[in-house]
């Protein structure tokens, strides 16, 4: 009888600490506000906007009761959501409970998926800096689509990393992938991102003269490419054909053509926008500079590369891609390029333990000079992020500085080689200077989480209860700030947004008496329409106030408004 694997003993218990620190930072204080002192992009109110539908169906027994219905945006979101409600009862923390668990997963998905291409160590250094990081934890406590859209990605991303030994892994990254779509649109790429990497395994095996270590593995590419092309079929078939008019128009227009411009002077702009405008970069530098140089060691040597690791750096390459082409407008958009940098972060820094591999010292100028692109952008990162600390809210000067120092930084290298080459090769760590590294990015970002818990407010939650005290089950009441204060009461918000939702109508009902908006900062704070809506009715009479945290000083306020009598 041969003895017990510690090994084996270590990694559960390692993997079981990390997902209790996980579930610790995600459901303490469940009903406080987001971070509002030190913003993230989080629109608190959009959590009520997002679960309408699913709040519908357990309370009033119908999906759709109104124009505005984002179960056709994310389907998968909305059954989590009706899960949750019809078991728990609709509220804000049941709400929350669905990327509260989407978060965990995403962190065990994430320790099995490099699990599979490195060593225990790494799988536990990558599954601790996603389990602590501060952006994503404050994402995966918000009733929102990013955390169960990048659990779906983290999931399908370690299936696939699998599916180099086992083929029938191939079949879970796929289906996971449609599963990340189907929950949030923006989640295209990565579906472009599988296809792409299959197809070249593919083509690498065909080209193969008698197969080898390339055709055993080719299995899994195919099998993900297969069920990529028939899952996406049957999703044609049976959800977004048979309600292609709403499909289109939630998909197409409200988060599509509507928020894009795709002049050539709006990409140049977005493009220099992305590591400046704002501050997902600059919050977490040191696991941004670690990604980098771990995404610029897997490129020098991507033919070697194993299923995962390529797939983590399409996973980056073409989401930051899809941001400048689509939309860098709120910084949620970001939150899909976090796995990625904290697993590319946690390769270098722990497996690799080098800043370059040593086949970059022999490279010649000329190869350096194809690269140049690359390296120009990843400096336009770096130095973009860091300019942002000192020069915000100047962003036309930090985009100025930061290419120029790009620019001035890639120059000097490829002038300087081969012999900076050979000098870059050598730096590296042992592997407890990459843990003290580690440790740091952890710190930093347990200090962001201790100064919002310290500040802490739960004014949306308290107001939302207030609502309930004024107005009876079933009331009628306009506005995005209706939806964003319905999840701890009974009334029927209606939504209203510029050219959709229930905007058609919004002037001629008067079966509605009450719109609910912001009075602090400023009346209508959310947008134009409900300013529209206010002026077209002169004689509204406001009935009561409600503290709420949205802008960096906390002290906002909410204002119920009763419609002047016809």
């Amino acid at each position: 009888m041969s003895p017990p694997d510690r090994s084996v003993g270590r990694w559960a218990t390692g993997l079981l600490a990390t997902l209790l620190v996980a579930l610790a930072l995600r459901a303490v204080f469940p009903v406080s506000d987001p971070p509002w002192l030190s913003t993230i992009g989080i629109t608190w109110h959009d959590e009520g906007v997002w679960t309408h539908n699913a709040r519908n169906k357990v309370l009033f027994g119908q999906w759709q009761l109104d124009q505005w219905n984002p179960m056709y945006v994310s389907p998968v979101f909305t059954g989590l959501e009706y899960l949750s409600f019809s078991t728990f009862g609709v509220g804000l923390w049941q709400a929350r409970l669905v990327s509260i668990v989407a978060g965990l997963a995403a962190t065990f998905a994430l320790a099995v998926g490099l699990r599979a291409i490195a060593t225990p160590g790494v799988a536990l250094t990558g599954a601790l800096l996603l389990a602590v990081n501060f952006t994503w934890v404050m994402y995966s406590r918000v009733a929102l689509l990013e955390a169960t859209m990048v659990a779906a990605l983290v999931a399908a991303w370690a299936c696939y990393a699998k599916a180099e030994r086992n083929w029938r892994w191939g079949v879970g990254a796929a289906l996971l992938g449609l599963l990340a779509f189907f929950t949030k649109a923006s989640a295209g790429f990565f579906l472009i991102a599988l296809g792409l990497d299959a197809c070249w395994v593919g083509w690498r095996a065909w080209r193969s003269p008698n197969g080898g270590s390339v055709t055993s593995s080719a299995g899994g590419a195919i099998a993900t490419f297969a069920l990529l092309g028939a899952g996406t079929l049957v999703a044609l078939a049976v959800f977004v054909v048979p309600h292609w008019a709403d499909y289109s128009f939630y998909n197409l227009f409200v988060y599509g053509s509507r928020r894009s411009s795709m002049s050539v002077g709006a990409l140049l702009d977005r493009a220099s926008w992305f590591p400046v405008v704002h501050g997902f970069f600059a919050r977490q530098w040191l696991l941004s500079v670690a990604s980098l140089c771990g995404l610029a060691s897997i490129l020098v040597g991507y033919r070697r590369a194993t299923f995962g690791e390529r797939l983590l750096v399409l996973w980056f390459l073409l989401g930051a891609f899809e941001l400048v082409l689509h939309d860098l407008g709120n910084e949620r958009r970001y939150v899909f390029l976090i796995p990625p940098m904290v697993c590319l972060a946690a390769l270098l820094l722990v497996r690799d333990r080098r800043v370059l591999p040593e086949t970059v010292g022999t490279w010649s100028r000329a190869q350096v000079g194809r690269m140049v692109p690359l390296l120009l952008a990843g400096l336009y990162v770096v130095f973009g992020s860091l300019a942002r600390q000192f020069l915000m809210p100047d962003i036309r000067m930090s985009v100025r500085i930061a290419g120029l120092a790009a620019v001035v930084t890639a120059a000097v290298m490829t002038v300087m080689w081969p012999r900076l080459g050979q000098t870059l090769v050598r730096v590296g760590w042992s592997w407890r200077r990459g843990v003290a590294v580690v440790a740091v990015i952890v710190a930093v970002d347990l200090a962001l989480f201790g100064q919002w818990a310290f500040y802490r407010t739960s004014k949306n939650y308290e107001a939302s209860i207030s609502v309930g005290r004024l107005l009876p089950p079933g009331t009628l009441v306009q506005g995005k700030l209706a939806n964003g204060l319905a999840l701890d009461n009974q009334i029927r918000p209606l939504f209203i947004g510029p050219g959709f939702g229930n905007y058609a109508d919004r002037l001629a009902r008067p079966d509605v008496a009450w719109i609910l908006t912001y009075s602090q900062p400023r009346l209508g704070y959310e947008g134009v329409v409900v300013r529209e809506l206010l002026d077209a009715m002169p004689g509204w009479t406001s009935v009561a106030e409600f503290p709420v945290a949205e802008t960096r000083s906390g002290d906002d306020r909410a204002i119920l408004i009763r419609k002047p009598l016809p």
